[in-house]
């Protein structure tokens, strides 16, 4: 920057200036207080002169139509008048650039009423988390720990079934209408494929990425899954008549539809892809993450839990989002409709007010999620009891504020230098000189 502007000449010619200005108010002032000093030598001799011949105080006061005040300075700056004299023209220059490139404060400070709307939030969600989301089902963790299942999640379990575990006619009519190539439930040739792990090994089965896997394996007569050593098979089964593969992302989703009230259910997106991380030794028996990943989903640990578990992170959501926007609803700043205020304003107030929000989402999600990992310790250890959804949000908002401290601050810091310059002229122009 310094290579490309020099304002060596332009604050020398203004220095001499400045320092001009300044011996002329210097003299001016004592001038003024010469003046000050001989009109209250003035008013002396006249009070003295008065009492001599026997005048009262309140008769001197009527004579005297106002006591002469001594001199006073006049309203300075906040900032020494003298500075700009004191320096020299590189050493200002180096200060000046300091001033302007200076960053502003990336990320807005919250209020104490802020903070409490944030504790509220992630308490709600912990309360949430040890009451409502629990663990899947009632397990008897490591043949020693005997601990509750979540009934919100035992209840969802019973829809779209009768008492007898039959499916609803509709699911039943989805089932029996949207036959898939993708539907084997036992393969000798995949290891550890069998009929209750065959929805998390074959990736026709996952509600997200189906999608795609499923929608291919329709149209190629094939099925995609993993074995339990993460190995990836594509087994060729059988073709479908061309009329259903016109319809393969339609026969896709009446398959998942149907599969999702079924006692396995299907597996949390993407939750098969776990089968790649074949590391890790946990427990006695050295399992590894894809072997964990495997036996929650065989203890419930699917679909309809993970709507259990996203409960808390709903609530958070709604409170702090909620709280939000009702506090900007009064907050002056909010200037999107006034038709005085220039565009650039009104985004960064904006801007302000969307780091605000990001900043308590962060910090409730972090409180919830710290709630989660007290939970884990007082289900000894059971993965069951991990609430998947809320760490998701954690590592979301972490992202997002890592995203806010490094943004491009170029606009705000010419907006603060715009309100430094606005704030000190008003200063100058409120000085004056009698």
């Amino acid at each position: 920057m310094s290579g490309l502007i020099s304002w060596d000449d332009e604050f020398s010619e203004a220095n001499q200036k400045i320092k001009d200005i300044h011996t002329s108010f210097d003299r001016l002032r004592q001038d003024q207080q010469q003046e000050s000093d001989e009109l209250l030598k003035l008013q002396e001799e006249v009070i003295s002169l008065a009492k001599a011949i026997g005048v009262s105080e309140e008769s001197i006061e009527k004579i005297l139509d106002s006591n002469i005040e001594p001199y006073s300075r006049p309203n300075r700056l906040e900032w020494d008048d003298e500075f700009l004299c004191k320096y020299n023209s590189s050493i200002l220059e180096t200060d000046v650039r300091e001033e302007v490139f200076r960053n502003p404060c990336t990320i807005p400070s919250l209020s104490n009423l802020d903070y409490t709307i944030v504790g509220i939030a992630g308490l709600v969600a912990n309360i949430l988390d040890f009451l409502v989301v629990k663990i899947p089902k009632d397990i008897n963790y490591l043949g020693k720990f005997k601990q509750e299942g979540s009934n919100f999640t035992h209840w969802l379990k019973t829809l779209g079934i009768d008492e007898e575990g039959e499916l609803s006619p509709f699911l039943k009519w989805c089932e029996d209408t949207c036959k898939v190539s993708y539907d084997q439930s036992i393969n000798s040739n995949i290891k550890g494929f069998n009929p209750r792990s065959h929805r998390l090994l074959s990736l026709g089965h996952d509600p997200l990425f189906g999608l795609i896997f499923g929608t291919l394996d329709i149209l190629n007569g094939t099925m995609t899954a993993f074995d339990s050593n993460g190995k990836l098979h594509i087994v060729k089964t059988f073709d479908m008549p061309l009329a259903d593969k016109a319809f393969a992302p339609l026969i896709w989703l009446g398959h998942i539809v149907s599969d999702m009230c079924t006692k396995m259910g299907v597996p949390i997106p993407g939750w098969a892809f776990l089968q790649l991380i074949q590391f890790g030794s946990f427990g006695s028996d050295k399992k590894t993450i894809a072997d964990i990943s495997r036996w929650m989903y065989l203890n419930g640990y699917d679909l309809r839990h993970f709507v259990t578990m996203s409960l808390p992170v709903a609530v958070i959501e709604l409170i702090v989002r909620a709280y939000h926007y009702l506090s900007s609803l009064d907050n002056p700043e909010q200037l999107q409709t006034s038709p005085y205020t220039s565009i650039t304003i009104k985004e960064l107030h904006q801007i302000k007010s969307k780091l605000k929000l990001r900043k308590m989402l962060l910090l409730a999600h972090a409180v919830a999620a710290t709630g989660n990992a007290v939970k884990l310790f007082t289900y000894s250890g059971n993965p069951l009891a991990i609430n998947l959804p809320q760490w998701i949000f954690l590592i979301k908002e972490s992202v997002k504020m890592i995203q806010a401290v490094n943004r491009d601050t170029t606009p705000e810091k010419i907006i603060r230098n715009r309100e430094k310059i606005n704030n000190v002229w008003q200063e100058i122009k409120n000085i004056h000189l009698e």
